[in-house]
């Protein structure tokens, strides 16, 4: 008797066009929305990280008042940055003071580099990449120059004191633009206009009703 002869293989079915195309449909369709999700789970991060920051350099700062009956200079003589309406002002504008770290070690450092990359559209302007740190701003030393540089005679009056109390300091926020007349809002979206502040009257931020809409 004759043994069976073996199966022959079964030919491989391969995908059809149609098929493919509904895979690559639906991949793109998950990725369009887990890319956005991924993104704004990036930016909430990004922003938790800068509100902690600041609460470090906040703290640093108090310290610092505590020990030296004022908040740090923002002068620095002959400072060769700065907005060119500021020119000649000594003012050394968007960085954490250095004083919080040396000599006394207030904070381990004050190179604390804002997540949104700090204020680069200035960053002609300033040396040494300090526009990449947090702004600072010392807010009596802003009024005292008010005299002679108009560009702050309106957002810093006397009144700027009882808004902010004596310093503020801030993130460019998620749209990446300087804008401290305008406060970071989630609600609105992720990534939504306006800067994350912090003031020594108001943790959360506050905004000065006399603030000015055109930069610095």
């Amino acid at each position: 008797m004759l043994g069976a002869s073996p199966m022959k293989d079964s030919p491989q079915r391969g995908f059809t066009l149609i098929e493919l195309l509904i895979v690559v449909a639906i991949i793109a369709m998950l990725a369009a929305i887990a890319v956005p999700n991924f993104l704004e789970a990036q930016t909430r991060a990004k922003v938790s990280r800068a509100k902690s920051d600041m609460a470090s350099i906040a703290a640093a700062l108090e310290s610092y008042r505590a020990d030296n009956t004022a908040s740090p200079t923002m002068i620095e003589p002959g400072f060769p940055g700065g907005a060119p309406v500021l020119k000649g002002s000594n003012l050394k504008w968007w960085y954490t003071p250095n004083a919080l770290s040396t000599p006394v070690a207030y904070i381990a450092s004050s190179d604390i580099l804002c997540p949104f990359n700090g204020n680069w559209d200035k960053e002609p302007y300033f040396p040494d990449g300090i526009w990449k740190r947090y702004g600072y701003e010392n807010i009596k030393e802003l009024i005292a120059c008010r005299a002679d540089y108009p560009v702050l005679a309106n957002r810093y009056r006397d009144a700027a004191l009882a808004w902010s109390g004596e310093w503020r300091i801030n993130s460019v926020g998620p749209d990446k633009i300087w804008n401290p007349s305008r406060l970071y809002d989630p609600s609105n979206g992720t990534i939504s206009e306006g800067d994350i502040i912090r003031t020594q009257r108001c943790p959360g931020g506050n905004i000065n009703p006399d603030n000015l809409t055109q930069p610095l």
